[in-house]
């Protein structure tokens, strides 16, 4: 695999809570559920509908099964993007290796599917053959684990899109100290709005806590452009291409982006 340069900010893979078996699925979901707020009220990551609308042209169906789906993610939302903007009616199927019950009821409720099984981003189930997405996720696996699965993909056929809206960079890691401040004026938005959510953001600031240290390693743990590019460079094989890249929508910041797809 060709080495890209050594960055001025190496990869940090320290610990996060939510990736913890440990880790209550209490204080799991509250982060889970934050993150599913900020992403669809603020559209963080709306510049990957054209992104999703070029894989899905190269997979079998207008299948999306998202990895690490935690609190449901942005993709209910970019559905609806999807089909507004580029004509394409996507069937989503959520997953995650530690579900959130009570996000697979609110999906199921806006006519998503989000499985109750816990499902492993680096063994995907044969019977799971859509697209794969995965939003913030792919900060949480080693380069080696990333290699793995991409070419897992790959070798079944299926696309793959990746988006990160974490960056290793100065200015990425800095603007984490927003994030306490963020859960607070996000909490109230946040379904449901339970008394312990209350409870540990407002009394005792737990939620704000975990999901400052997480969101402060996810940046150190960020795969940066060129890392991925010669990443998936050691992939190529006929039949199959990679890029890796940013997008963007008015208003809103470049997310990056690797996505991978048969050639047909």
């Amino acid at each position: 695999m060709n080495e890209p340069p050594a960055p001025l900010m190496p990869r940090l893979h320290l610990f996060e809570f939510i990736d913890q078996s440990w880790c209550p699925s209490a204080l799991r979901d509250l982060a889970t559920d934050y993150l599913h707020t900020v992403s669809t009220r603020m559209g963080v990551f709306d510049a990957s509908a054209g992104v999703l609308a070029r894989g899905l042209s190269a997979s079998e169906g207008g299948e999306l099964v998202d990895l690490g789906s935690g609190g449901r993610g942005p993709l209910p939302r970019l559905r609806r993007l999807l089909a507004e903007g580029h004509g394409v009616d996507a069937h989503l199927v959520l997953t995650d290796k530690y579900p959130n019950a009570r996000a697979a009821e609110r999906a199921r409720a806006e006519g998503v599917d989000y499985l109750e099984r816990s499902v492993d981003a680096l063994r995907v189930p044969a019977d799971l053959r859509g697209m794969r997405t995965l939003f913030n996720a792919l900060h949480h696996f080693r380069p080696e684990d990333v290699r793995a699965l991409f070419a897992d993909a790959q070798a079944r056929g299926v696309p793959i899109a990746t988006f990160e809206s974490v960056r290793r960079t100065p200015a990425g890691i800095l603007s984490m100290l927003l994030v306490p401040l963020l859960v607070l004026l996000f909490t109230p938005l946040v379904r449901p709005l339970t008394p312990l959510r209350l409870l540990l953001t407002y009394v005792v600031p737990v939620a704000p806590l975990i999901i400052f240290w997480d969101g402060l390693v996810s940046a150190l743990r960020a795969h940066r452009p060129e890392e991925l590019r010669a990443l998936t460079a050691s992939l190529a094989r006929e039949g199959y291409t990679w890029e890796v890249g940013e997008a963007t929508a008015p208003g809103r910041p470049a997310i990056s982006y690797v996505l991978g797809r048969p050639t047909r």
